[in-house]
């Protein structure tokens, strides 16, 4: 028997979104962009453009929007 998530709960393809800012690289031990040009973190760089999206790709089911 599946675990009731796994029974029941949908799944979405997550396509070819690139999540990345670019010329930046995610440094895993500090848990932060990384301008890769000039070491800077990205948060704290002035020089370099800002990401255009805010979330991370999610998918939005609607289960939110409670009382709609």
């Amino acid at each position: 028997m599946d675990h009731i998530l796994l029974a029941y709960g949908r799944t979405y393809d997550r396509g070819d979104i690139e999540l990345a800012p670019p010329g930046c690289d995610y440094d895993i031990r500090i848990g932060a962009w990384i301008v890769k040009e000039s070491g800077d973190l990205l948060v704290a760089s002035f020089e370099h453009p800002r990401p255009l999206q805010t979330k991370k790709a999610d998918v939005e089911t609607g289960e939110d929007q409670k009382g709609y």
